[in-house]
């Protein structure tokens, strides 16, 4: 089971179509597919669904989940709350073996592609 979250700033390139796009050009094989609130990303029995919330209540959670990561300062953590936007990458689906593990790195490294996106481990509460 993997779990990781991003913020973005409102000076970022991010997009939930280029989003689609970046993470299909790096899971060649897999079915990459829109859905009502993202992404998801898939393979045989695993999956990974990335959501992509803005609006009611979603400043408040990234202040509120910004309080607790080591390192960011209140001013760059506004900037976070500002852009208001908050990513949840997420799968329930068992991984006893890590045989997904590297797809999950890569799945982080794809949001910590775009400008003014941080990613953060939620459980840790550290950067990715």
């Amino acid at each position: 089971m993997y779990h990781a979250v991003a913020v973005v700033t409102p000076e970022t390139d991010f997009t939930a179509d280029e989003l689609r796009a970046r993470l299909a050009a790096q899971f060649p094989g897999f079915d990459v597919a829109p859905t009502k609130s993202g992404v998801s990303v898939s393979k045989g029995d695993w999956w990974i669904a990335v959501a992509v919330r803005t609006g009611g209540g979603v400043a408040g959670e990234i202040e509120g989940l910004l309080g607790h990561v080591p390192g960011v300062e209140p001013a760059e953590a506004e900037k976070y709350v500002a852009g208001g936007t908050l990513i949840d990458a997420q799968t329930d689906v068992p991984d006893p073996f890590m045989e997904h593990f590297n797809d999950y790195l890569t799945l982080v490294g794809v949001l910590k592609s775009f400008s003014g996106v941080l990613a953060i481990d939620p459980k840790g509460k550290d950067v990715l």
